[in-house]
């Protein structure tokens, strides 16, 4: 019976540690190299596993922020691969996150063959970002207001991927048309997009542009929150 447990005890880290040791034996590959990472996130209780008959066949190592948590590793047991197990595993584990109030899962896609298994659940790439060559991928744990390439109504947000005395002239990357909710400030859906802190990024409303800015000076609800660009609501 299979069985996700937020709350994994010594022994079930004895498990992980008893199989990752034999993967490495015998193909040195597996994460029984990043040890370390997976001993200090069960210090933590940032460790969530999957076990058949109370034996740990799968684990997930994260980090918890405000409103964002990241995967550090997620690992199945070679024997019990390709039986929907890590899908099971994983589904449970944004929920699980979506309960304590995080709205975005991000990770950092190793090894880079694993890409396709995590769009196949709902995964996206991040845009390209400067400095950046590993492949990020996020997945929104919430309902979102997705970007268009030009924006439609005359109260939208617009981002360019760039900063702003590159932007002058340039057509912005993404649009977002903006609806609200009875206050008028509360988008009707939120957006969640990965920014790079540094990009443009501007506010028109009722066809006047109302701010323009990078998106860390961009005063408006979460708008820099880690390595996203977080609008729920507009105060301004």
């Amino acid at each position: 019976m299979l069985k996700t447990n937020f709350n994994p005890s010594e022994e079930h880290l004895n498990n992980i540690k008893k199989w990752l040791i034999e993967e490495w034996n015998k193909t040195n590959s597996g994460f029984y190299c990043n040890w370390n990472i997976i001993k200090h996130g069960f210090a933590r209780n940032n460790v969530i596993v999957i076990t058949k008959n109370d034996f740990v066949i799968g684990f997930i190592v994260y980090r918890a922020y405000d409103f964002q948590a990241i995967i550090d590793i997620t690992e199945i047991k070679p024997t019990e691969r390709k039986k929907g197990i890590a899908r099971r595993l994983i589904n449970d584990t944004l929920d699980y996150f979506k309960q304590k109030g995080l709205l975005v899962c991000h990770l950092h896609c190793s090894p880079e063959n694993s890409e396709s298994f995590w769009k196949r659940i709902g995964f996206e790439n991040f845009p390209d970002l400067p400095h950046n060559s590993t492949i990020n991928m996020f997945k929104p744990l919430i309902e979102t207001l997705k970007p268009t390439e030009k924006a439609e109504s005359d109260t939208n947000i617009s981002l360019w991927n760039c900063e702003p005395y590159q932007a002058n002239g340039e057509k912005a990357k993404w649009n977002w048309d903006l609806s609200f909710v009875e206050d008028n400030e509360t988008l009707t859906k939120p957006i969640i997009f990965p920014v790079s802190s540094d990009w443009q990024v501007e506010l028109t409303k009722n066809g006047q542009k109302v701010i323009s800015e990078k998106v860390k000076r961009f005063p408006i609800d979460l708008a820099d929150s880690g390595s996203f660009m977080i609008i729920r609501k507009l105060t301004t």
